[in-house]
């Protein structure tokens, strides 16, 4: 759905500044349906992707292709068309302090050509969806900041994209108003069958909605998956980040497993179903990231040290109907 193939982006420098290097190399797919986090501290190019998945910023080099259409193969007439397919949602809201709710989110439908009557029947229908029904003829000073931003994700889907752009989108809200629309933007994407781009600093948004996730650091994409796949992986930067390893007590011979989306009673049930061992849980860890459930167990293993190791070969032959694998050994 959205293909970013070796985007580079150098703004050029000045007299008395180099030119920055805000993107380098950058190659990304976000498939249909998915909601995509974009992670990473300040300066590390997120808000630059944002805008050039649209082309409010041009790459200095490579391709932008959303739904088949290459936007940076475009004319300025025809990218202006693509971008109608393209919602995007900012941090601040951006809404005109002069327009009521309704006429906020007609807008963009004004701009066009879109009649009066069939605007303001578009308008209508996604102030309701969004849950503002009783809002229509208030203007952005009368709302709360969680409905201003409501606000905005109507007036972003009023010309019915299949793309959406999250920039931020959660930072000015308090912790009650970030739950609310980061659900809305869920039940949105699933219901409307968007895809979903969330620029955000925040590990706790990823976990919440997001079905994968990219981690930007100088630039460069440094790591990126499944949520589910990323947490498997020993060495990622994003694993500890969205699972920490759990702190075993000093001195206990201890092994690490990962389990995803299974009760982890009956991971230890199988285990000592399956061997004549004892099995411990000294520590552990459990997030839900995005609609599955995954841990962190650290376990310490006793008996026979053949069954031992016979125990942890098991735990290491991971497969996805048992979603269980051993991490690392910590002994």
């Amino acid at each position: 759905m959205i293909t970013l193939s070796h985007i580079s982006k150098t703004f050029p420098g000045t007299r008395r500044r180099q030119p920055v290097i805000a993107l380098d190399d950058v190659s990304l797919t976000v498939e249909r349906g998915q909601v995509m986090g974009v992670v990473g501290p300040s300066g590390s190019g997120k808000s630059t992707l944002a805008r050039i998945v649209n082309l409010l910023e041009r790459p200095t080099s490579g391709t932008v292709t959303v739904d088949g259409v290459e936007l940076t193969a475009l004319s300025a007439g025809r990218l202006n068309e693509a971008r109608r397919t393209i919602g995007m949602i900012f941090q601040q809201f951006n809404l005109l302090d002069s327009r009521t709710a309704l006429a906020n989110v007609e807008l963009p439908l004004e701009l066009a050509g879109v009649g009066r009557a069939e605007r303001r029947a578009r308008a209508t229908e996604l102030l309701e969806r969004v849950g503002l029904a009783d809002k229509l003829g208030s203007h952005p000073a009368q709302l709360s900041g969680g409905q201003r931003q409501r606000v905005a994700i109507a007036r972003a889907l009023a010309p019915r994209p299949s793309v959406l752009l999250c920039d931020e989108a959660t930072s000015a809200l308090d912790p009650a108003s970030t739950t609310s629309v980061l659900a809305l933007l869920r039940e949105l994407t699933d219901e409307l069958d968007l895809t979903t781009v969330l620029i955000t600093h925040e590990m706790d948004v990823v976990k919440r909605v997001c079905d994968h996730v990219t981690l930007l650091e100088g630039g460069r994409v440094v790591d990126s998956g499944a949520l589910g796949d990323v947490v498997r992986r020993p060495q990622s930067p994003l694993a500890t980040r969205l699972l920490p390893h759990p702190q075993a007590p000093v001195g206990e011979p201890v092994v690490e497993v990962t389990v995803g989306g299974a009760d982890h009673d009956l991971v230890l049930t199988e285990l000592i179903r399956r061997f004549d061992v004892r099995v411990a849980v000294l520590a552990g860890s459990v997030e839900t990231l995005g609609d599955q459930r995954f841990g962190r167990l650290q376990l310490r293993v006793d008996g026979a040290p053949e069954t031992v190791r016979e125990a942890l070969d098991y735990l290491a032959q991971a497969t996805p109907e048992r979603e269980l694998e051993l991490t690392r050994a910590v002994a």
